[in-house]
């Protein structure tokens, strides 16, 4: 044979063993990128569901849904900026490191004063870099906790992501059924001034000791603060007119008893609300539910 049909023959041969090696190579990682690919799919679709379950289960209004649209708008945009900043000073991140692994393969422990003074002054101005975006996510949290109803706040700060949601008295994480309270109220009006004067306070412990036995496990019931608050409001149930306690009974004692919950601890409920309403999901989730009102 001549050696250039030798040197054709290989070629082909190399090649031909290149496009096998690059076959097998891809029919073993393929099945692996489609398995990621799949299940950053399912992920996108679980945290769908799990915003539409928290958002069926605190019933926004309509202006409450915008605060949180234009929230959520606002926290995409911090993190926008926040993640570009940050990748600008990537540079200067890996040749402050770059230093350091230099020293160290030397074998020494002893790092210079000024790479290491380098290393920290980055590492500095990424935390402050993070934690002014977190200011300004928290200030947007806290906007949308002050315009939540008790009811809201409560059913937020006991909801648990889920796919298919435990039903509560028909909707996930809404207070509990009022009608023991709406007959602590029909009893409160239906006493004499002086029995009520009397009674009072016995029948506002047994409200709240009741209502304390109901709540979930780590909340505290502040009773020093709870008991004035209901004795107050049993006085403008009394105060009301047969026809107006009639028709809002109900809700006055959903109200009272919302109100009357304990919030759990205030970092809870911000991050819930960071992690589930202030997500860009939720954009054109709320985005729907506006126009199509």
């Amino acid at each position: 044979m001549a050696p250039l049909e030798f040197n054709i023959q290989i070629n082909k041969r190399i090649a031909l063993m290149g496009f096998i090696i690059t076959l097998i190579l891809s029919l073993i990682l393929r099945p692996n990128a489609l398995a990621q690919e799949a299940e950053s799919k399912l992920e996108k679709i679980k945290n769908q569901i799990h915003i539409l379950n928290l958002l069926n289960g605190l019933e926004l209004d309509k202006g409450q849904m915008q605060l949180v649209l234009d929230g959520a708008y606002q926290a995409q945009d911090i993190r926008l900026k926040t993640k570009d900043v940050i990748a600008q000073k990537e540079r200067k991140v890996i040749s402050a490191y770059n230093e350091v692994l230099k020293v160290t393969h030397t074998g020494t422990l002893v790092i210079p004063e000024d790479i290491a003074f380098s290393v920290h002054k980055i590492n500095q101005e990424l935390d402050e870099i993070k934690e002014a975006a977190e200011e300004k996510l928290m200030a947007i949290t806290i906007k949308i906790k002050n315009n939540l109803e008790p009811h809201q706040l409560y059913a937020l700060g006991d909801y648990k992501p889920c796919i298919i949601p435990p039903i509560k008295q028909g909707r996930i994480g809404q207070a509990a059924n009022p009608k023991g309270f709406v007959k602590v109220l029909e009893n409160v009006r239906s006493l004499s001034e002086d029995r009520y004067n009397d009674k009072k306070e016995e029948i506002a412990q047994k409200a709240i000791n009741r209502l304390q036995a109901k709540v979930p496990r780590g909340f505290i019931i502040e009773e020093e603060k709870l008991t004035p608050q209901l004795l107050e409001k049993m006085n403008e149930v009394r105060a009301m007119s047969d026809i107006d306690f009639a028709l809002k009974k109900a809700e006055i004692a959903q109200d009272i008893k919302a109100q009357l919950l304990p919030e759990k601890p205030a970092i809870n409920i911000g991050v819930k609300i960071e992690h589930f309403l202030l997500q860009p999901e939720i954009i054109p989730i709320l985005e729907q539910r506006l126009t199509s009102r």
